[in-house]
């Protein structure tokens, strides 16, 4: 993995933070966990689906547009875990945060999209 020739899955990227004494979301996307909070990738496959169904596109079309099999993308969401990579691909399709998709970790938008204090708000 250091070497950059594996991709690991999440539960891999759970453990590997737990064993350097870093939480999983900083490891993974640089990204603290609140105190007391355990990132939650069982969790994952629930946020994807509901993140697809609200903006009413089909496993297919997300597949499809992440250049991902259907069937990857209904593994995800029956509790399968993804890559980084892959994961990374389903949260800028849906246009989520990959930290919050993988962990329920930070907002829910990725962080391209979150408000930024306009150039005129500097004093």
């Amino acid at each position: 993995m250091e070497a950059g020739h594996r991709i690991p899955r999440l539960p891999a990227v759970a453990a590997l933070a737990r064993a350097l004494g870093l939480s999983a979301g900083w490891l993974a996307f640089g990204l603290e966990s609140p105190p007391g909070a355990e990132p939650d990738a069982a969790g994952l496959g629930k946020r994807a689906r509901q993140v697809r169904d609200a903006q009413g596109l089909s496993a297919r079309a997300v597949g499809r547009a992440a250049v991902l099999r259907e069937g990857t993308v209904r593994a995800i969401e029956a509790g399968g875990m993804p890559t980084l990579d892959t994961l990374e691909q389903l949260a800028v399709l849906l246009g989520v945060s990959p930290a919050w998709l993988a962990y329920g970790l930070g907002p829910m938008e990725p962080p391209h999209r979150q408000s930024r204090p306009s150039a005129s708000a500097t004093p």
